[in-house]
């Protein structure tokens, strides 16, 4: 068991969180949990860079 985090582990946890947080709401099984993570990472940040570029627009 790790007891400290890697510099990569530190600069990736805020791009994760969003994935983290959804699997956490919805319950998903710790084995489960990389390819939901990912979904709603990808679904989160797809969305978020539309709406600051329609913003920007």
């Amino acid at each position: 068991m790790k007891t400290h985090a890697s510099m990569g582990d530190t600069v990736a946890a805020p791009f994760l969180l969003p994935g983290t947080l959804a699997c956490r709401a919805i319950g998903v099984a710790p084995r489960n949990t990389e390819l939901i993570r990912m979904l709603f990472n990808s679904l989160f940040w797809t969305v978020l860079g539309v709406v600051v570029v329609w913003a920007v627009a």
